[in-house]
Order: C-alpha cells, then sequence, then structure tokens
C-alpha cells in the first residue's frame, strides 16, 4: 500500500468536510434540534396500562383536557411516553419508588413474619374474661408452657398455624397486633375467619392525590381506560432547563480547551505543535457539527429528541475523535524521528498508511456493538447509541481525511494560497 497517495488526495477531502459541514449547518438552521424536557421546561410521563389503549385515544383525552401539544411516543405494548408542558403539580407531590426491605436472617432485622391462615377473636363466645396465650413447653406444642401473653375477650389476632395433631384438641399458633406469640385452645376462640374470605377491599386506585394537574389527567386517564401504572413522571421548569444548556455549552468548550492544550503539549518536541492541536481541534468541530445535523434530520423524521444522554454521548464521540487523530499524529510523530530527511508530505501519508486498519477495527467493533444495543433495546440510551454510531462513523474519517491533511496542507502552504486567492477575488469584486 506504500503506492496509495492519500495525501494528495486532500483537496477532495476538504471538498467533501466543507459539503457535509454545510449541510449539517442548514439542517440546523431549517430544521433545529428537538430539545428533550431536561433542555425546555416540561413534564414527561411513561404510563403503562392494563388494557388495550391507542395513541389516538390517549391523544384524544390529553386534548380535551387542554394539552394540545402532548407528544406521545409509544414504548411497548400499551406503554406511552408522554411528554406535555409543565404541569401546575403542587410540592411534595412526586411519587418515588422505595425498595422494600427483605427480611434478612443475618442482617438483624428481626424474623420473617409468619404466613397468616385466618384470624380468629380470643375468649369463647360471649366470655368477658381475659384470654392467657401459651409457649411450648419444651418445644411441644401440645403442652403449655408459661403464659407468653394476655390479651382481652373478643380481640382479634392473627392465626399462624392450625395444629390438628394434639390429643386435648385443636391448637391456634397466634400473632396480636403488637407482634406477641402464642399458643390458644381453639376452646378459647370464637368466629375463626380463613384468609382470603373477608370482604375483598376495593382495587386501589392508581391515581396520585392532591397532586394539581397531575391528578386531573390521572383521574381522566383511569376514568376512560381503566387501570394503569405510571412508571415515571419528571417534570423540569425553565430554571433547570436553562443551567443544563449552560452547563452542556461549558463542558463542550472546556473539553475542547483542555484537549487542545494537551495536543499541543504531547507533541511539544515536533516543529510548531500547536498546528497539530489547531488541526485535532478542527476535526472535533467537524465533527460536532456533523452529530448535531444529524439530529436536526432525525429530530424532523423520527422525533428524537436531544437530552442529557445525547450530551454524555457527544462528549464520548469528542474523546474518540481525538483519540483517533491523536493516533496517527502519534505515529507521524515517530515517523519523522525514524526519517527525519522526508517531507511531512511523506511522513503523514505513510502514518495514515500504517493506522488506517487499527483505526477501522476500532471503529467496526464499537459500530457494531452499539449498533447491536441498539437493535436489541434500549429506549432509556437510544440517544446515547445513536450519537455514538454516527460519531464514531465520522471521527474514524475525520481523523484522516481531516486532522492529518489538513495539517500537510498548512505545511505546504495551501491554506496561505486559498486565503490570498479570496482576496484577489474580493478586489477584483
Amino acid at each position: 500500500m506504500k503506492h496509495v497517495d492519500l495525501i494528495g488526495t486532500r483537496h477532495y477531502s476538504f471538498i467533501f468536510s466543507g459539503a457535509t459541514t454545510v449541510l449539517a449547518l442548514l439542517l440546523l438552521v431549517v430544521l433545529g434540534l428537538k430539545p428533550g424536557i431536561e433542555f425546555t421546561s416540561g413534564t414527561t410521563a411513561l404510563i403503562a396500562f392494563d388494557s388495550t389503549v391507542s395513541q389516538e385515544d390517549l391523544r384524544a383525552v390529553y386534548a380535551d383536557l387542554g394539552h394540545e401539544e402532548a407528544q406521545i411516543q409509544s414504548t411497548d405494548p400499551n406503554e406511552y411516553l408522554i411528554r406535555t408542558r409543565e404541569l401546575e403539580v403542587p410540592p411534595g407531590s412526586f411519587t418515588e419508588f422505595e425498595p422494600e426491605a427483605t427480611p434478612d436472617a443475618g442482617g438483624g432485622m428481626g424474623p420473617a413474619p409468619l404466613a397468616e391462615v385466618g384470624t380468629v377473636a380470643l375468649g369463647a363466645e360471649g366470655a368477658t374474661e381475659d384470654v392467657d396465650m401459651f409457649e411450648a413447653s419444651a418445644g411441644d406444642v401440645c403442652a403449655f408452657g408459661e403464659v407468653a401473653d394476655t390479651q382481652p375477650a373478643g380481640s382479634r389476632v392473627s392465626v399462624n398455624e392450625v395444629i390438628t395433631s394434639c390429643a386435648g384438641g385443636t391448637i391456634y399458633r397466634v400473632t396480636t397486633s403488637d407482634g406477641s406469640l402464642g399458643l390458644v385452645e381453639e376452646t378459647q376462640t370464637h368466629d375463626f375467619v380463613e384468609a382470603g374470605a373477608e370482604e375483598e377491599t376495593p382495587t386501589e386506585s392508581p391515581v396520585s392525590q392532591n397532586a394539581g394537574e397531575r391528578t386531573e389527567i390521572e383521574q381522566r386517564l383511569f376514568d376512560e381506560f381503566g387501570n394503569f401504572e405510571v412508571r415515571e413522571f419528571a417534570s423540569v421548569s425553565a430554571v433547570v432547563s436553562g443551567v443544563a444548556v449552560r452547563n452542556t455549552a461549558v463542558a463542550v468548550v472546556v473539553a475542547s480547551l483542555f484537549i487542545m492544550a494537551y495536543v499541543a503539549f504531547a507533541f511539544s518536541s515536533l516543529p510548531r505543535p500547536f498546528r497539530y492541536a489547531t488541526c485535532a481541534i478542527v476535526a472535533l468541530v467537524h465533527d460536532v457539527i456533523f452529530v448535531l445535523g444529524a439530529f436536526a434530520l432525525f429530530g424532523a423524521l423520527f422525533g428524537t429528541e436531544i437530552n442529557l444522554m445525547f450530551v454524555t454521548g457527544l462528549l464520548t464521540v469528542i474523546g474518540f475523535s481525538v483519540h483517533d487523530t491523536i493516533v496517527v499524529f502519534d505515529r507521524i510523530r515517530e515517523n519523522i524521528k525514524v526519517a527525519p530527511s522526508a517531507s511531512l508530505h511523506e511522513n503523514v501519508n505513510s502514518a495514515l498508511l500504517q493506522t488506517m486498519a487499527r483505526s477501522v477495527n476500532t471503529s467496526v467493533t464499537i459500530l457494531l456493538t452499539a449498533a447491536a444495543m441498539l437493535a436489541l433495546g434500549g429506549v432509556t440510551i437510544r440517544e446515547f447509541l445513536l450519537v455514538i454510531l454516527v460519531g464514531v462513523l465520522i471521527g474514524t474519517y475525520s481523523s484522516v481525511g481531516i486532522a492529518a491533511q489538513l495539517l500537510v496542507a498548512w505545511e505546504d502552504g495551501d491554506l496561505h494560497r486559498f486565503f490570498r486567492r479570496g482576496r484577489r477575488v474580493e478586489q477584483a469584486a
């Protein structure tokens, strides 16, 4: 492959890069990005219905409630992600998932509660005297030992076990409301009710209470479609969204400045190290603009939003783009040490050919992994994966077609001639 002159085709690379950059900027201006809730004030809810609910019926309900702006997206069968303007929700009305504590034999949480087979009232029918509950004598439940607790007649207790193997009659192992355990004879009880035979309580409504507009919407959904589960509910104010936009811009700028300083320092042993840093940043800016343009198109075609996962992916792409560029630059440095008399054109071309296989193999591995994750599901990180797919693809190209090519163009005076030609055209006009 030594006869292949990649640097000699740099003018075509610059034309292609310039065309894609202009196209991306046009898409950004004409279509614009579709900001997610993190960048605009609004409310999102992820709701799963027990019954079949169509997107059209759901949209009609929201429109009837005054939310014609509601954006409804199906994420699973009968599960929808719904975005509206910021709802008027009073403080403290948000619900958070709290995992239930599970008993742990060695965790100091006490014994696991016994299963309940029913309930019974202590004392024989009409009895008024207190009823004693006993401990088992030497582990024999048929022989009572010391009194474990005393309860008033008529107290209702949980029956955890019905023991019918005793010669003296049936014995109940019971638990009081305050957690006391004991044994009591069946003759000292009345009105046994088997578990599950109690009067059924009505199904608890999924509607959040005293939650402002949220309560109104959920009540209407419950009336129209029946039971449902609110799996996520998030509301972001305009103040919070403004902070997110500012922090995102600051993160990208700061990352670029640090990268530029690092590249200049890393290649300080070479002539004009600042050029290496500048070329790396130009390639980085090209990649960022391309990704933004792609997401402007995705937003118009598929409703793809930019959110904090998008920002995470963009910063990852920035790191990958610079990493790929530095690999090429590092090979250029080694080639200059080996052949200092060779021109920069020759050393850069050799570096590109030497690192081409490594760059392509690395990128293909990342692309296949991201594509598999995107295909197999992953709605919550979909934007992140899309950024990785687009960014890695264009980043691999920019390290070869922009950064290294621009370095040679700068050394050979192409940029000076280009700008001088532009001034002559302006003077002639």
